[in-house]
């Protein structure tokens, strides 16, 4: 991803979507497939404290998500606040789908419910953990 400020716009133009496959895999991948390095930071689910050791193990500087009461919130607030999300849909397929197909819920009258829907955002959930750095801080 590149976050440029100055145009309030959002460039996601990679990814690496894994089904069923375990850290030690995913670590070799992101080494291998993405060029990460172990000096790259990768911010984590931070329920997932087990992963996160894994990847340190593995060579891979990682921490977990600094989560808090409003931070799910506030993140999607801030991506919905951005003048534009440009997504590569070639080489970020998922990811675009996630993001074109994410709605709020809606109840039985049909209304939008407030909240935002925990399901099928994987790649919404990476986007928010990776671009943490930027939407914590005050003013952005």
């Amino acid at each position: 991803m590149h976050y440029d400020a100055a145009r309030r716009t959002l460039y996601i133009f990679d990814e690496l979507t894994l089904y069923k496959a375990g850290n030690e895999e995913s670590a070799r991948l992101l080494r291998e497939k993405k060029g990460v390095t172990g000096s790259e930071l990768i911010t984590a689910d931070s329920a997932e404290p087990k992963s996160i050791a894994d990847y340190k193990a593995y060579g891979l500087f990682c921490r977990g998500a600094i989560k808090g009461p409003g931070s799910v919130d506030y993140s999607h607030k801030w991506l919905q606040s951005l003048a534009k999300i440009v997504i590569d849909p070639v080489r970020c397929p998922d990811t675009w789908k996630e993001f074109s197909e994410y709605e709020y819920e809606r109840g039985p009258d049909g209304g939008i419910t407030s909240g935002y829907p925990d399901a099928n955002n994987h790649h919404i959930d990476a986007v928010r953990y990776g671009m943490q750095p930027v939407w914590k801080k005050r003013g952005q």
